[in-house]
């Protein structure tokens, strides 16, 4: 595939996207849908080495800095959040993605994902909720139904799942949207105005596990599948509504224009990374080396 991106630097196909590394995941594992969305969205909207970088947490879903020939921070588990957040205060022109699975995200990284929600920091977080820990056996996740049965759960999953949705709305999100993994076009739609939002962007992709999640196929979890019919909506209380009415919707939840906590921070304040900073920098070492 090539979308004619033909300004020196960028890439203009999807093979000038790849590694030399190639995705270890399960034969037909919906990661694979996921991934050639993030490929197409990267490429759609011209990104490069030089204004884009794309951090990945522990897991299925971690692999994905390994696929993708960029800049990549491979963080510890539970921490993509706040490693993003460092970067792109120190770096505040640059476009950050954040790649992370439910467990990844939802649990040992819960409270960060809370508090980088409620900063509206502006960065773009996709959740790659398969509804397990798939690279460790399939153990129960934040976002596991109820009475699913697990290597940890064997009588069926006592607790209630969390709603991601639900809880990056009352984190204070501005951008909240759900997709479903094999909908790709759908997916990189929604992701490239997830990437164009100014402020935190969240977007849940449905991945079912196809080793673990022993609940349903594929193709019975496709038919739970339905359309938002209200999308963009600025009513929060509204959204929130949306979110647990029922939990497969996809869409556009809530979309609202808010200050980003970036904006506020560094109105008067020269970054790090800044050419003039770098150039009095090296000014200053070579005189007093010289």
């Amino acid at each position: 595939m090539c979308l004619n991106l033909c300004k020196e630097g960028f890439w203009v196909s999807i093979k000038g996207l790849q590694t030399e590394i190639k995705p270890q995941w399960c034969p037909g594992c919906t990661y694979f849908a996921d991934l050639q969305a993030i490929y197409k969205t990267f490429l759609d909207l011209g990104f490069d080495e030089t204004n884009l970088v794309l951090v990945g947490g522990i897991g299925c879903t971690g692999r994905i800095t390994s696929y993708v020939d960029l800049y990549t921070i491979h963080t510890l588990h539970g921490r993509p959040l706040p490693v993003a957040l460092g970067f792109k205060l120190a770096n505040p022109k640059m476009n950050v993605v954040v790649v992370s699975g439910d467990g990844d995200l939802l649990s040992i990284g819960g409270t960060h994902f809370i508090h980088t929600a409620r900063k509206n920091i502006d960065l773009t977080v996709i959740m790659f909720d398969n509804f397990v820990y798939g690279l460790t056996k399939g153990q129960v996740s934040p976002t596991s139904p109820h009475n699913l049965v697990t290597s940890t759960t064997p009588y069926g999953n006592l607790d209630e799942p969390v709603n991601p949705i639900s809880l990056a709305l009352i984190s204070g999100a501005t951008f909240v949207a759900q997709t479903f993994a094999l909908d790709i076009n759908h997916t990189f739609q929604v992701i490239k105005e997830a990437i164009n939002h100014k402020g935190f962007s969240f977007v849940n992709i449905l991945s079912p596990c196809i080793t673990y999640y022993r609940s349903e196929d594929v193709k019975t979890f496709r038919n739970k599948i339905k359309q938002l019919n209200e999308q963009y909506l600025t009513d929060l209380a509204k959204a929130v509504y949306n979110s647990t009415s029922y939990e497969y919707y996809v869409g556009v939840f809530y979309k609202v224009e808010k200050p980003s906590f970036e904006g506020y921070l560094l109105k008067d304040i020269v970054p790090l990374k800044s050419e003039l900073y770098q150039k009095e920098k090296i000014k200053k070492l070579l005189k007093n080396y010289s």
